[in-house]
């Protein structure tokens, strides 16, 4: 339970729940938001993040805080290479009952296509669990067009696969998608469509479907309240069953004009019933609002 109510909360926050949902006009948006045309102006879509830190907490059943996450960005070496970092560790009662296990996703990018979009160079996935660590990293050989996967044995050593990359296509690792859709990377974004997106393959291609609600649905799911604050737009993911360990698969939330999650519900978790996560405190690059 653990396991699921901090890492799948925290992979969904950044595995396509924030699509360039932007300013609508009419049934159609145009990439019209600040934060798609700041970066770019300099020739550069990373700028716009630069500096960016978000914090959560995640709830199930009566525990109002099972586990809490962290992501940020920031630029490392030259003015075309970032670094997302999502951190996400069990707490209270929670954390005793899973050794208070750490999981920590980073990845290393650059910024390609004169500055419109990041590309990852290197993807890290680290888990600790009562002092014991689990590594994988994943390389993007652009050269060879492959996937270099090592993987952390017990026995302290690397084991190494590689994967071919098929021609014309491209994958991004979870946290780069997170900031190339918020850039505005994946084209228009109209309300009531279904899209399918692409990230990185485990046994074959991945893909994952998100549907932007209507207006008349984002009304309907407001329940008769007013709009306010900083739920903007309302967004469902739909994932693999054995991904979410739901019985629905359907995660579903809230983001705000800024394009970050704000709050979101997986439903249905095994065991356990819906998890709950909820944006509690931020630090924007200037100028961001």
């Amino acid at each position: 339970m653990g396991g699921f109510s901090r890492r799948s909360f925290l992979k969904w926050l950044c595995s396509g729940v924030v699509l360039p949902v932007l300013h609508v006009a009419g049934d159609k948006s145009s990439p019209s938001h600040d934060l798609m045309t700041r970066g770019r102006a300099g020739g550069n879509i990373g700028k716009g993040f630069q500096g960016e830190e978000l914090r959560y907490r995640m709830s199930a059943l009566w525990i109002m805080q099972t586990a809490i996450g962290r992501l940020s960005f920031e630029k490392v070496g030259g003015e075309q290479s970032y670094r997302a970092i999502l951190e996400g560790k069990t707490t209270g009662i929670i954390g005793w009952l899973t050794r208070y296990r750490r999981d920590t996703y980073t990845s290393y990018m650059e910024v390609i296509d004169g500055g419109e979009r990041l590309r990852p160079l290197r993807f890290e996935e680290d888990v600790e669990i009562g002092g014991r660590i689990r590594k994988k990293i994943t390389l993007f050989d652009y050269g060879r067009r492959t996937l270099v996967k090592k993987r952390l044995n017990k026995e302290g050593v690397f084991v190494q696969t590689e994967e071919k990359i098929p021609a014309g296509v491209g994958y991004d690792d979870f946290l780069t998608a997170f900031y190339n859709f918020r850039g505005g990377v994946y084209g228009e974004i109209e309300r009531g469509r279904r899209y399918r997106v692409r990230t990185l393959p485990k046994a074959g291609i991945s893909t994952i479907e998100v549907e932007i609600a209507t207006r008349k649905e984002e009304i309907r799911m407001r329940h008769g309240e007013p709009k306010g604050g900083d739920r903007e737009y309302y967004i469902t993911i739909f994932l693999d069953k054995e991904i979410t360990r739901s019985r629905t698969g359907r995660v579903a939330g809230w983001v705000s004009k800024d394009l970050v999650p704000i709050e979101g519900t997986i439903e249905d978790v095994k065991f356990v019933g819906d998890v709950r996560g909820v944006l509690v405190g931020e630090r924007r690059p200037y100028g961001y609002r």
